[in-house]
């Protein structure tokens, strides 16, 4: 940003095959999208996550899925995760 808030966007990752794809994109505009997955209207800017953009869709609902397990209503004990094992 030119306010410098916040750092350059580093290079891309590279890995024994190139370049490795990023995780997930966050696109901005000054606009509302008229096709986003999901949102938000931030210091006059739109950050979204576009509809058709299947791989960063999947991401953004597994980290939404987490953050459900973190969130203990009431103070409750959090989740008890059982994995099974065999001899």
């Amino acid at each position: 940003m030119r306010d410098h808030q916040t750092g350059p966007t580093p290079e891309a990752d590279l890995g024994p095959e190139g370049q490795i794809r990023e995780l997930i994109r966050i696109t901005s505009s000054l606009d509302r999208p008229d096709h986003a997955f999901v949102a938000t209207p931030y210091r006059g800017h739109w950050f979204f996550i576009d509809d058709q953009d299947i791989s960063s869709k999947r991401l953004f609902t597994f980290l939404m899925f987490l953050f459900t397990f973190v969130e203990t209503p009431g103070g409750g004990a959090p989740p008890i995760l059982t994995i099974p094992a065999s001899r």
